[in-house]
């Protein structure tokens, strides 16, 4: 593990982390999801052949990049994860999964095990079932992505919980924490943010809490409010994506972040060391030297 207080060293612009979005494909339908827009058939062919994955992982690697944040989609929906998974540890990163935990069996948590991540983080976005599977559209989901927890929590695979909140959960949003406060050393995180689709639909946005709503959520659970003054106390630095932080897509483009998809850098056919040092510089982002949050924008690609 890289000691965070000796990163300090690192030039202001040094690949540091990478948040990877291996796949849009994914066996759920969650309501709010951007990037299921691309979760068919013809989107799914497009992206990265695992060669072509391996290939890039390594230049990463080569370029000093230390922590790998494997997202989708969900990436075991691709059925050569564990080939880019296991490649990446043996390459020495530091691995981050998200993932929807409904495709955890027994298997799957074993080789989760053998190579630790760290962590997994789960989406848990309902206390009920019918709440979680009225987000997740997916029959019996509720029940896989509980048993995922336990599989992993049996194995110590460290573990991370999270919440989107939003007008369908907002009831059960401290039923989850408190859950999984009862779990003892595993995680959580609560997000309010929603996006627009990969395609600038703003259907998620139709899910949205209001500020009245996040406020009343914030008052009936004195640690939630306490959580929001405490980030609204620090004022928000300014944007600095591209500089050791970036972010790959499906399809090969290397972008400043997973919110600005306006232009991106094919590594289909460029090095990363050229795409991240020479090209990733110039993209425009109109956040950068203010404190504005960044909301996704629709893909149009440049290399």
């Amino acid at each position: 593990m890289v000691r965070r207080d000796n990163l300090r060293y690192l030039p202001d612009r040094f690949p540091l982390s990478c948040q990877w979005e291996i796949t849009c494909r994914c066996n759920l339908r969650c309501v709010m999801c951007y990037t299921d827009c691309f979760n068919r058939t013809d989107k799914i062919r497009e992206e990265l052949r695992t060669d072509q994955i391996l290939r890039i992982m390594d230049e990463l690697a080569d370029a000093g990049c230390l922590e790998l944040c494997l997202t989708g989609g969900e990436p075991l929906a691709r059925p050569d994860f564990f080939d880019l998974y296991e490649h990446a540890i043996a390459k020495g990163f530091l691995v981050t999964l998200f993932s929807n935990g409904t495709l955890i069996t027994d298997s799957v948590a074993d080789r989760l095990a053998a190579s630790p991540p760290q962590p997994v983080e789960i989406s848990l976005h309902g206390f009920t079932q019918q709440t979680f599977e009225a987000i997740t559209q997916g029959r019996h989901s509720y029940a896989r992505c509980t048993n995922a927890i336990r599989l992993l929590m049996g194995r110590r695979v460290p573990l991370v919980l999270k919440t989107t909140a939003m007008t369908l959960n907002r009831q059960e949003i401290l039923h989850i924490k408190r859950y999984v406060q009862s779990l003892g050393s595993v995680g959580y995180k609560l997000g309010e943010d929603l996006r627009p689709a990969l395609d600038g639909s703003e259907v998620p946005f139709r899910f949205s809490l209001t500020p009245e709503e996040v406020a009343d959520l914030n008052r009936q659970y004195p640690q939630l409010l306490h959580e929001t003054r405490q980030q609204q106390s620090v004022p928000a630095p300014a944007c600095r994506s591209g500089m050791r932080s970036f972010h790959i897509d499906a399809y090969g483009f290397l972008q400043l972040c997973s919110g600005n998809r306006i232009q991106g850098y094919n590594l289909r056919h460029g090095s990363f060391k050229e795409g991240f040092y020479e090209y990733l510089p110039t993209f425009g982002c109109r956040w950068k030297g203010t404190a504005a949050p960044m909301h996704i924008q629709p893909s149009v690609m440049h290399v």
